[in-house]
């Protein structure tokens, strides 16, 4: 091609026909640019398309952690609702002075189990490390960062009380080392997978009147189920919130990553 050109522009030259000449050399300096041009608009188009590529895999791996986290909420809500029934049963069972049971043991211990929850976040450390500009959608990476970086941290510190007088298990410690004993009288076998079967003895509540007439557990016990119930309704706050960005980032997988 670059030798067909040549022998234009010498028989041109040989037969002087300048001014055909130079409409032929500026026809060739434009075919050339547009030849540029198009080559720009495939690089840039590539880049584009790796761009795009990229981003909907960013999409991808957030909405996978989003959903395991999302899983991992339920299941502690479901505990949480579990021990609110039990705390309940324990409050009510104090105020109508039943007789000790071995169920009274086990509401007052089950009364303060109490459940983490640990977000999945390796794909926004990621995308973080890439830069949040990744994203090119701005409104929805402004909810993405916020969802990870306020809600779920939020979660993750249990509505900050954490290292509070509100932790259940450090309010509720108290009462059950001042209540619970030992009792060297009757003993049970415990077995595990990697160990062998061991020997205790068996934990029961002891001073029972004064338990029964303990004003300060049971204000306690309130204090927690009430701190119990805020807790739960963070968490379904948390998963409309996450289930609002899902649907989201599928909106924008669907529009601009087909």
């Amino acid at each position: 091609m670059i030798k067909f050109f040549r022998h234009i522009r010498r028989s041109l030259i040989n037969q002087n026909q300048m001014g055909k000449y130079l409409k032929y050399a500026i026809g060739e300096i434009v075919l050339v640019v547009i030849g540029i041009l198009i080559a720009l608009q495939i690089n840039n188009w590539n880049e584009n398309r790796k761009v795009k590529v990229r981003e909907a895999q960013i999409y991808n791996e957030l909405k996978n952690d989003l959903l395991q986290t999302k899983s991992d909420i339920e299941e502690t809500i479901a505990k949480h609702k579990k021990v609110i029934k039990v705390n309940q049963e324990l409050i009510f069972a104090i105020h109508d002075k039943k007789p000790y049971s071995q169920t009274i043991y086990n509401l007052f211990t089950e009364s303060s189990d109490d459940f983490q929850i640990i977000p999945k976040t390796s794909a926004f450390e990621n995308l973080k490390n890439m830069g949040l500009n990744t994203l090119s959608n701005d409104s929805l990476r402004i909810a993405i960062t916020n969802l990870f970086q306020l809600d779920l941290k939020r979660l993750e510190n249990e509505l900050e009380m954490k290292d509070t007088n509100f932790d259940f298990r450090k309010s509720l410690y108290p009462f059950q080392d001042k209540y619970l004993f030992a009792d060297t009288t009757d003993t049970m076998h415990l077995g595990f997978k990697h160990t062998d079967t061991i020997m205790v003895y068996k934990l029961k509540v002891k001073n029972y009147e004064q338990f029964l007439n303990d004003n300060d557990l049971l204000k306690t016990l309130q204090v927690i189920l009430f701190t119990r119930s805020l807790k739960v309704n963070e968490e379904v706050k948390t998963i409309e919130k996450i289930d609002a960005v899902i649907k989201r980032i599928n909106d924008e997988l669907k529009v601009n990553h087909n």
